[in-house]
């Protein structure tokens, strides 16, 4: 094996020394490198890993941003003494630079997933590296579920992961880990919350930067890194900084800049310089001759709303995790400063949430049926929600990209080499098919892909198509997969109606009274075009401060499409004495038709359950049986029995397992079998020993038997008149290892105190108690010494009647 040769500045890397157990790492399995920043893991362990794919296959680094991924290919290029595009090359999307020498490809996730698609066993390939994989992007998590899957394919492909901050979740999945510490100067933290915060109009953020900046005299003479949360920031506060400051040298860190002022951006070489960047340098791009970073705290993310299918552009928080991953950039050559522009008392969370909680599914449900596995087959880091995926799956089918049995279709395969969203692909695929592909349709396509602002103006949408580099890139890319040479010459504005209605079955809206427009979804969306129709198609919609709003194309709507396209949504009902589904179609949020068919025998458990849990947030016991439950939970939590799950939550969502076996064909909504089916779900013996342990009633001192009841808290508590407790030091469940409170309550009834120890309560509350109530109860017994009294529930007089008379 040849050694790679390694820079001198490289051996002062804290990484350096683990070369050896690197390497022996590497055949153990899939292998887990956490280095904290500094460390130097993103660029020795490649190099390490390209050493030992020598003979053996080439080397993938996936990175997770594009910027990134360039950054470091040409770093790892320059320390073989090499250019971009020789050993060392890149892809991204509309860039790439490789040769047939390239033995260490770096790539972006969403690259690697279509390489993956096209060569499952990913032959040629002797290690894949997943970088920054504590971000938790999907595509990050949905390329090791397949990694895993494409190493049992074949032997001897090696798999790492590298993360920038120890995970205690991907520890506890892989064994096989590697731990080294960062390199980091101390980093002096101030705080410099808005001025005015509380008033209506607190300071902008611009002004914040400035005010950051003088506080600092010498920044001009340094290299500073301000984190903004987007362009809109960015373009903001370089013009505040221009105007205050015409000398100073400011770049901006973005990809809607170009690829040479992005360079300048992080090229040590460029001198002192202010550097306006989103989060794209908090982790996966180093710059080196940082100093001073100056924090907004603020972050801006896509969000998809899993119920109303729009994805929301929102401004958050960081998590204090990114917060201190900033900081420390400011560290990486000298002792530095890190500024953050909020509140010392400011509350972060801990760290981010995975990005598949909150994504679109769509993209994920089809590369799942392209890659032929079923989603709990993969070995996840966190599996996708299972209602969010069935929906997606519904979706796709919509889009004919998945059959009837949710196996990807012809079209479903060419979604991936158009290489945008399923809904964008199933536009083009089915405009091409039914020949309404027409420019107007064209470009729509490519504005939803890029996300271009809300607009009914197709004539802007057309400059932009025909000036911009990468629309016009996109669009010969689709026009080669769509195999023909130009949009037909239909129309400019005229919709093809089915289509249509089929690709955004999902944002179909009906007119109401407000002029907005309801989706099945349950949102209204107000258009932001001039269009008069009852029915409107959506194609793009955006969240407001009142409401979502969209551009709106007008639907003719017809029986046969309402019957084709209606969301279909099935309810069971308790009617007519007897079980029902009721059938309903749905579309704009308006019920088009409904029916009602009987449950059959098979359907009964699931109909039921649906039901209840339709119904009712909590179980609807009935008293009796939810006394046994109680009593079962009081004996589970003191450990003194060995039970089943016993809250609402996991009984509501096993009700088909214990419920099931006890429904018959006429059961009654109001008379289901709860008390045969709990005790199932409990277990004979262990009903038994509950009746033992903890009985439905309890003997009191005076021979009367007395109801237990819980109180609010949960605990077992019996009440009865003071006097029956008399000559009793202690009265316990099961055997006194359940706590028993017990209410003593005045002759009338009246609350008179509480407790769980009788033998306390005579000596130190009782005396009190005697005094007051003697004078107000005359007639009932209120002795010195109640111990020495016979418990009784009679008054003075009866007691004298009895034989024997008054106390023994």
């Amino acid at each position: 094996m040849n050694t790679i040769p390694i820079a001198p500045e490289l051996n002062a890397l804290p990484l350096m020394p683990f070369k050896a157990a690197f390497m022996a790492a590497l055949s153990a399995g899939p292998l887990l490198l956490e280095a904290e920043p500094g460390a130097g893991k993103s660029t020795l362990a490649p190099l390490w890993a390209l050493e030992a794919a020598q003979g053996r296959g080439c080397v993938w680094l996936i990175q997770p941003r594009v910027l990134a991924t360039r950054a470091l290919a040409s770093r790892l290029a320059s320390l073989l003494g090499e250019a971009v595009g020789n050993t060392v090359g890149y892809q991204v999307p509309f860039d790439k630079k490789t040769s047939v020498n390239t033995r260490l490809l770096v790539m972006t996730p969403g690259i690697l997933l279509q390489m993956l698609l096209h060569n499952p066993a990913l032959d040629g390939v002797a290690i894949v590296m997943l970088d920054e994989v504590h971000e938790r992007a999907l595509h990050q998590d949905l390329g090791w579920a397949f990694l895993q899957e494409a190493a049992i394919l074949r032997d001897g492909l090696q798999l790492v992961l590298m993360s920038a901050t120890p995970d205690p979740a991907l520890s506890a999945k892989i064994g096989n880990r590697l731990f080294a510490e960062g390199r980091c100067f101390p980093v002096q933290v101030d705080y410099q919350p808005p001025m005015n915060a509380s008033d209506r109009y607190p300071e902008a953020l611009p002004e914040q930067l400035l005010r950051a900046l003088q506080s600092h005299p010498d920044w001009q003479q340094e290299t500073v890194l301000v984190f903004l949360p987007g362009w809109k920031e960015i373009e903001a506060c370089a013009g505040a900084v221009r105007a205050r400051f015409p000398a100073a040298a400011v770049c901006c860190l973005h990809s809607q800049v170009d690829a040479k002022e992005q360079q300048r951006a992080i090229d040590p070489a460029s001198g002192s310089r202010l550097i306006l960047s989103t989060n794209i340098a908090e982790t996966s791009l180093t710059i080196a001759d940082i100093t001073l970073v100056i924090d907004s705290g603020l972050l801006r993310a896509a969000q998809f709303e899993q119920r109303s299918g729009i994805t929301r552009l929102a401004t958050r928080r960081i998590s204090m995790a990114s917060a201190r991953q900033r900081s420390g950039r400011a560290g990486r050559v000298r002792p530095g400063r890190c500024i953050r522009l909020w509140s010392q008392d400011q509350i972060l969370a801990p760290a981010d949430l995975p990005e598949i909680r909150s994504a679109d599914y769509a993209p994920l449900a089809l590369m799942l049926a392209h890659w032929g596995s079923q989603p709990g087959d993969l070995e996840w880091l966190e599996a996708p929600n299972v209602l969010a995926m069935n929906y997606a799956r519904q979706l796709l089918q919509q889009w004919q990209l998945l059959d009837e049995n949710f196996r990807i279709t012809k079209n479903g395969e060419k979604v991936s080499d158009l290489g945008t969203h399923p809904r964008v692909a199933a536009l083009l695929l089915l405009a091409n098919q039914y020949k309404q592909l027409s420019a107007s349709v064209l470009q729509l396509a490519l504005a939803l892909h890029f996300d271009w602002p809300l607009s009914d103006d197709f004539a802007a949408l057309a400059k932009q198509a025909q000036d911009h580099q990468h629309w016009r890139i996109m669009q010969k890319r689709w026009l080669q997969v769509l195999g023909v040479d130009a949009p037909s010459a239909q129309a400019q504005t005229v919709w093809p109606n089915e289509l249509m209605a089929r690709i955004f079955v999902d944002r179909i809206g009906y007119r109401q009274e407000s002029g907005r427009y309801r989706l099945n979804s349950g949102i209204s969306v107000a258009p932001v075009n001039a269009v008069d129709s009852d029915w409107l198609i959506f194609p793009a919609i955006q969240p407001r401060a009142k409401g979502h709003a969209g551009i709106g194309l007008p639907l003719q709507i017809t029986d046969a499409l309402k019957k084709t396209l209606g969301q279909v949504e099935r309810e069971p009902v308790y009617r007519a004495s007897a079980w029902h589904w009721h059938h309903r179609r749905m579309m704009g949020g308006v019920v088009i038709d409904e029916s009602w068919s009987a449950v059959t025998l098979e359907e009964l458990p699931l109909a039921v359950a649906g039901w209840i849990r339709q119904h009712h947030q909590t179980l609807p016991f009935p008293a009796a049986v939810q006394q046994l439950r109680s009593r079962a939970q009081a004996l589970k939590n003191a450990g003194l029995l060995a039970l089943p799950e016993l809250g609402d939550a996991p009984l509501l969502a096993s009700l088909e397992v214990w419920l099931a076996p006890f429904l018959e064909p006429h059961c009654r909504a109001d008379a289901l079998p709860w008390q045969a089916a709990l005790a199932f779900y409990i277990g004979y013996d262990n009903e038994q020993k509950i009746d033992h342990l903890f009985p439905q009633q309890l003997v009191l001192p005076s021979g009367r038997h007395v109801k237990v009841d819980f109180a609010d808290d949960g605990t077992p508590t019996i009440a009865a008149k003071l006097q029956e407790f008399f000559g009793c030091e202690s009265l316990t469940l099961a055997n006194g290892r359940l706590p028993l409170r017990i209410q003593l309550l005045s002759p009338n009834g009246s609350p008179l105190a509480l407790t769980a120890d009788l033998a306390s309560f005579w000596r130190q509350a009782y005396p009190a108690v005697k005094k007051e109530m003697r004078g107000r109860y005359p007639r009932h017994p209120w002795p010195d010494d109640p111990l020495a009294h016979a418990p009784t529930a009679l008054t003075n007089r009866r007691l004298r009647e009895q034989p024997g008379g008054g106390n023994p």
